[in-house]
């Protein structure tokens, strides 16, 4: 894909405006414009700046990704520790990260979200696959059975819980992929196969 394609898709992405875009990273208008349409090729610095606004970084911007399908068989998923809780997440895209993010979770009964809501750019889309969740979105809270789903902006502080009696399971897709640990409960070690992913917390 080409840089000014690639810019200009990333931006739509994160619903944007050039002139939203040239504000964030101190461009201008006509430049970006120029860009975006391969009519220029911008320095090492202007990409810093561009990435940056993108919430990207320059390798994202430059580096030519093979266009080939990329399959995450069942038996090799990657498994995501969650700040020290029981439940069971599993990565189903792609690794190195790309820009969309989707997880499977299994979330034990009587799992909390704590004191602690997580926040990051982006949206976020959940989807219940079996058992009952809440979500806590900023002032709202929304209880999903099985067949469910929920659509919100990450930037707003958000957690989710299993609020019912049995193991539920549920499907979180996130844009830009920026993982945010949402579930979290007492005591509890993780395993040894397990990734660590960090977050931004708010209380």
């Amino acid at each position: 894909m080409q840089l000014g394609k690639k810019i200009r898709d990333l931006r739509l992405r994160r619903g944007l405006t050039v002139q939203q875009l040239a504000d964030a990273s101190g461009l201008s208008k006509g430049f970006i414009s120029q860009v975006e349409n391969d009519h220029t090729s911008p320095s090492l610095a202007t990409l810093r700046d561009l990435a940056g606004a993108l919430s990207t970084s320059i390798a994202y911007l430059v580096v030519e990704e093979e266009q080939v399908p990329h399959v995450v068989r069942a038996s090799e998923r990657v498994r995501v520790h969650v700040g020290g809780n029981t439940s069971k997440v599993e990565l189903l895209s792609a690794l190195p990260k790309r820009n969309l993010e989707l997880l499977m979770a299994e979330l034990p009964p009587g799992m909390s979200a704590g004191d602690k809501r997580h926040y990051h750019h982006g949206e976020e889309c959940l989807l219940c696959l079996d058992g009952r969740v809440s979500v806590v979105c900023d002032d709202h809270r929304l209880v999903l059975e099985a067949g469910d789903s929920c659509h919100y902006d990450g930037r707003l502080p958000h957690a989710v819980e299993n609020c019912g009696s049995a193991t539920a399971r549920v499907i979180i897709a996130i844009t830009p992929a920026a993982f945010e640990p949402l579930i979290r409960v007492r005591d509890v070690k993780p395993p040894a196969d397990s990734v660590t992913l960090g977050a931004n917390t708010v209380a």
